[in-house]
């Protein structure tokens, strides 16, 4: 039904009449960023078009002969074009604006994209703007392995479990949200593994201190996903296919009426995969129960994953009393076959067969946006979220699997494949709401407060299981509060920027621990508060050199499925102690801001994170559990270059080194890195474009992603055996070629993923997927 839906939108909007005299391209700033909303006009016809959010304008039906374009927008110098418009043909025409600057009783106002005014803030935070990676196949996880101070593992091909470090802090440090909204309580079907670049206007990256409008307990950093939201209409639809029959699709499109403000909203995908890649095992031989020592090529056969979404809002935007205003639905489901227990470090001896998990969820939203409310530099947005969901996991067959997927029935009668028979199901409902209010006292000074509630009800039981019948019989409440406030004051002409936070944490957990006969149970609560605090400062040397230094007094509080474990495969540790940490970062960035010249970009960025009682996971399949390492020091610095010679071609370098040792001098593992966490990590892109390649107001862009990881140990140093514990390092290339026509209206994409077919191992020694495959077709239309 999804693809039907897709195919007749897409057939439908090709049908549209293209007026083959036009005037078309793209506006830009002075960085090379799209300037939406910018207006292009021709003098003294009153024809003309508004560039939408890439910065693509088109003006049809212009007058032939000598005419002279009008190119405006808030915060950019007037520009005028002159060109010669002959009958019957398309005339491309790209546009560089430069920033003014203009003093008003001393406020000075200078043009810059969302984009680059994130990236000046005065935290460190790295700003990827999805525009040119909508075409590609890529999701936000390989988007954000592209960016200095990221490392994501993942433990095999789409809908697997993953990792993501940044800078040092892994796993609930960093906390990723979608518009301000924690992402982490919707669910495996809406992660980071599975969500599509068609969605995206930008992504957030915030290295350490975290600003107090992202309300959680984020000790680390935290990632936020901004969804395109601006007032116009649009339609982007995209499918594409690949190895191992991956499937994904994606509609996303809005409807707005300018004199009304009504607006319909909608963002949609679906994702498929079979994941039947080979990999290498070691044959168990069942007469002599020893491994084969040459490994035998075997393709995965009970790992396929599938997901689906639709999130649909109407409301009203650019209205007197809301900038936004809308109401919303989100339905998504998600289905996961099991090839072993996710916690297996290396390949299983015996495969799994036919345990598998599945969920839906139902999400309602109200999102509120408002600057200038009542009085003038009163700026509030905020939000409420109610989630339910439902999760189902099934593991209850007594066969014995190979990997040929041959079995032999009725070996495990008492138990499962994975561990005791079980048919757990689990409803969780989450109330999330946020409320933020910012107010400019003066040019000079600037007060914010938010806060934040999040209440969480976990309730459940098993058809084979007791314990999980006892455990989950009542609800197990986590409620957190969180209260923030922040002040910023600006001098030297805006050159210097500083800005102090504190932030209010309060925790309560409410939870049943079941024996494992599951007759006996033990009531546990916890409450704790926390008081956190930091500053960020940064200093403009000149408009091309910044220089930034922040830090911030972090907590995190357990998760209940990290104290109580999940009825599964983690078991309970309730005697886990929330973890704080102190997080430095001091950074500098250069920019070169002519747009007619080459241009060069700079980031280094140094971090030490000294966390207490940091929470780490202990992997024993069925045993695993969380555990506290009493001191834990993170130091290292990540590196970020790019060079681009206009819009043609252009080199990036991103780099991290990572020392992250135990600094308990008590301990035995005094002075060990971590285990299982990689410490050298690089990519290197390049990218070369051709514009107008065959006249059709095209563009073909290829590029090569190259990704590095250096060997570590997957046990603590000290112990591990260098001939089994050690994780190989890994060198994967990726080339992709996208061509557009019609200034980006039609696009195809064709990846080649680990070119070479380097045999890649990732978290918790998993092999991943060799070389694949894939096929993207894109459409793209929007209306001011």
């Amino acid at each position: 039904m999804y693809k039907s839906v897709l195919l007749f939108a897409s057939c439908l909007v090709l049908t549209l009449h293209v007026q083959a005299q036009s005037i078309h391209g793209v506006v830009k700033d002075s960085e090379g960023e799209a300037v939406p909303g910018a207006t292009v006009m021709i003098v003294g016809t009153g024809l003309g078009s508004a560039a939408n959010f890439e910065g693509v304008y088109r003006i049809d039906s212009a007058p032939s002969g000598r005419q002279k374009l009008k190119i405006s927008a808030i915060g950019f110098e007037e520009q005028f074009v002159e060109l010669l418009v002959k009958a019957g043909q398309s005339h491309q025409v790209h546009i560089d604006l430069e920033a003014s600057s203009t003093s008003l009783e001393e406020i000075t106002i200078v043009g810059k994209s969302e984009a680059t005014q994130v990236r000046e803030q005065a935290y460190a935070v790295s700003v990827v703007e999805a525009k040119a990676l909508k075409n590609s196949s890529a999701d936000v996880n390989q988007i954000l392995n592209r960016v200095s101070g990221i490392n994501i593992r993942q433990n095999g091909g789409m809908g697997s479990n993953f990792n993501l470090s940044l800078n040092g802090l892994s796993g609930n440090r960093v906390r990723t949200f979608i518009n301000g909204v924690p992402m982490d309580y919707f669910g495996s079907s809406l992660s980071l593994n599975n969500f599509p670049a068609n969605l995206i206007s930008t992504i957030e990256i915030y290295k350490g201190a975290v600003p107090i409008h992202l309300s959680s307990d984020a000790l680390g950093g935290a990632i936020n996903i901004v969804t395109d939201t601006r007032a116009m209409s649009y339609l982007d639809a995209s499918f594409s296919y690949g190895s191992f029959n991956t499937q994904t699709g994606a509609l996303n499109g809005q409807w707005h009426d300018k004199k009304t403000g009504l607006t319909f909203r909608v963002k949609s995908f679906y994702n498929h995969s079979d994941n039947d890649y080979p990999i290498d095992i070691n044959i168990l031989n069942t007469e002599t129960g020893n491994l084969d020592e040459e490994t035998t090529e075997v393709k995965r056969f009970h790992d396929a994953y599938s997901s689906q979404m639709v999130w649909a809002e109407v409301g009203v935007m650019n209205k007197s009393y809301a900038d936004e205003l809308m109401v919303g639905v989100v339905l998504s489901g998600n289905y996961k076959e099991l090839q072993q227990n996710p916690y297996a470090t290396g390949t299983s001896a015996y495969p799994v067969g036919e345990a598998e998990t599945q969920s839906d969820i139902k999400i309602f939203n109200l999102s509120y946006r408002k600057k200038d409310l009542f009085v003038k530099d009163l700026n509030v947005r905020g939000y409420a979220v109610y989630l339910d969901a439902n999760e189902e996991y099934v593991d209850t067959s007594s066969n014995q699997y190979d990997w040929f997927g041959d079995y032999r029935p009725d070996v495990h009668v008492t138990t499962g494949e994975l561990g005791r028979k079980t048919h757990f199901y689990l409803n969780r409902t989450n109330f999330l709401a946020n409320a933020n209010a910012e107010y400019a006292i003066s040019s000079n000074h600037n007060l914010s407060v938010n806060y934040s509630i999040n209440r969480m009800e976990l309730q459940g039981r098993d058809d084979f299981q007791p314990q999980n019948n006892t455990q989950f019989s009542n609800p197990n409440i986590v409620n957190k509060q969180v209260t923030g406030l922040g002040y910023t004051h600006t001098m030297l002409a805006d050159r210097l920027s500083t800005t102090l936070f504190a932030k209010n944490y309060d925790y309560l957990i409410q939870s049943n621990i079941a024996s494992y006969d599951g007759e006996e149970t033990e009531f546990f609560e916890t409450k704790e508060n926390r008081l956190g605090y930091g500053l960020a400062s940064t200093f403009f040397v000149n408009d091309n050199f910044q220089v930034k230094a922040s830090f911030e007094k972090a907590f995190r509080f357990p998760e209940s499925y990290e104290m109580y474990g999940d009825g599964l495969n983690v078991i309970p540790n309730p005697s886990l102690e929330p973890e704080s940490s102190n997080n430095y970062n001091v950074g500098i960035r250069f920019n070169s801001i002519s747009q007619r010249q080459n241009q060069y970009m700079f980031e280094l960025n140094a971090f030490v994170r000294d966390s207490e009682n940091y929470i780490r996971f202990e992997p024993k399949l069925n045993r695993s559990t969380y555990v506290n390492d009493k001191s834990v020091l993170a130091r290292g610095i990540d590196l970020a270059l790019r060079y681009a010679i206009r819009d043609q071609f252009s080199i990036g370098f991103g780099g991290t080194y990572l020392d992250l040792r135990n600094s308990d001098k008590a301990s035995g593992l005094y002075g060990d890195r971590l285990p299982n966490e990689p410490y050298i990590y690089s990519n290197l892109i390049l990218s070369y474009s051709i514009s107008n390649l065959l006249g059709l107001e095209d563009q073909l862009t290829i590029t090569n992603i190259n990704r590095y990881v250096h060997d570590f140990y997957l046990k603590w140093e000290s112990l591990a055996s260098q001939d089994k514990s050690v994780i190989q390092s890994r060198l994967t290339n990726d080339l992709q070629l996208t061509y557009s026509l019609k200034n980006g209206r039609y696009n195809v994409s064709f990846l080649v993923s680990n070119m070479f077919d380097a045999k890649v191992y990732d978290n918790f020694n998993q092999q991943n997927p060799g070389r694949a495959f894939n096929l993207k077709l894109r459409y793209f239309i929007s209306k001011n």
